[in-house]
């Protein structure tokens, strides 16, 4: 649904006239259907706010340009207008961002604040009252979701920093998971984690990884060879550690096989499938100890997997597993 979204929006904007940016009605009804699209949950709260305010900001913009708000800002403008000549300063010069005169930077900041006050105001005149409550009360998390957004729409392409961004996540969210003693959850997305960080590896050495995963056993290899994207998580470990980049895992206590504690985390990984957990674990819970093997098993194999490829054995005296089912090599 998005990349029709995207598409019909693109195709307009290429046939408008070349002043139609500012078409209150075409604006209108562009806040209208993401407002309807996001109530079906078609699209993503990011990808709503940036769908949304996207063409309402062009209505603003063009607002200003024609004087509409000069009630608010033209005093503050030919106040800065005046420093401006004042200093010297010619008409496509700039301070460099913090070494304008204090008096200077301050009418900046009224200026700034009187033509937000002004997006605000668009905002609910448009039936955004939502977004409008949103950047009024926390403008910072109104940006943070309109770049999320826009990266969603125009960046939607790019695997390898979307891939990045998503284990980031999972590894934030396992935080607050077990934070809350929600252990489930948190050796959940660890796992989703550490997936995500194999085949972040598969995809920085793609021609090693397809030439790899093509001579594993019939029953691993995957039934789409040129996109690691659709392997399984069982086929991306042996994949890794095939090609060397799961090497063995040092500690104080004993030296690991990287490949038996990365299937073993995809183990209590797979907990997350009803069936399987009512077959292997019925009337189980995940501890504390589950999570502190997940996250020892996370945090090794994720320095082995981002740290430089090679074969070497990995020295990380700091970890500790607490099960005796983590055995050594």
């Amino acid at each position: 649904m998005l990349s029709r979204v995207v598409e019909v929006v693109s195709s307009a904007r290429r046939d408008r006239r070349a002043d139609s940016w500012k078409d209150q009605a075409s604006a209108r009804r562009s806040a209208a259907l993401a407002q309807a699209l996001y109530a079906a949950r078609r699209i993503s709260r990011q990808e709503y706010v940036i769908f949304a305010t996207y063409p309402v900001e062009g209505v603003h913009e063009a607002r200003l340009m024609d004087g509409q708000y000069d009630d608010d800002v033209r005093k503050i403008a030919k106040e800065m207008a005046a420093l401006e000549e004042k200093y010297g300063l010619g008409p496509s010069e700039f301070w460099p961002i913090g070494q304008a005169p204090k008096a200077y930077q301050r009418l900046s900041s009224q200026y700034d604040s009187a033509v937000d006050k002004r997006f605000v105001i668009t905002l609910r005149e448009f039936g955004l009252s939502d977004l409008a409550d949103l950047r009024e009360t926390n403008p910072d998390e109104f940006d943070r979701l309109r770049e999320r957004g826009r990266r969603s729409v125009f960046h939607r392409d790019e695997v390898i920093p979307v891939l990045r961004d998503i284990v980031v996540q999972y590894e934030t969210d396992a935080r607050r998971a077990a934070s809350a003693r929600a252990y489930s959850a948190a050796v959940t997305l660890l796992g989703a984690g550490l997936e995500g960080l194999l085949l972040l590896r598969c995809l920085r050495s793609k021609r090693t990884a397809l030439l790899v995963a093509g001579s594993l056993p019939k029953r691993l290899r995957p039934r789409s060879p040129d996109d690691p994207t659709t392997w399984s998580f069982e086929t991306l470990i042996e994949t890794c550690h095939t090609a060397g980049w799961l090497p063995p895992v040092s500690t104080s206590v004993a030296q690991y096989n990287a490949a038996s504690l990365a299937h073993i985390l995809r183990g209590l990984r797979n907990f997350v499938h009803p069936a399987r957990r009512a077959r292997e674990r019925p009337w189980s819970e995940a501890d504390e100890d589950d999570y502190r093997d997940a996250e020892a098993i996370y945090v090794v194999l994720m320095s082995n997997v981002v740290g430089t490829p090679s074969r070497t054995k990995k020295s990380v005296p700091a970890v500790r597993f607490n099960r005796r089912s983590i055995t050594s090599t």
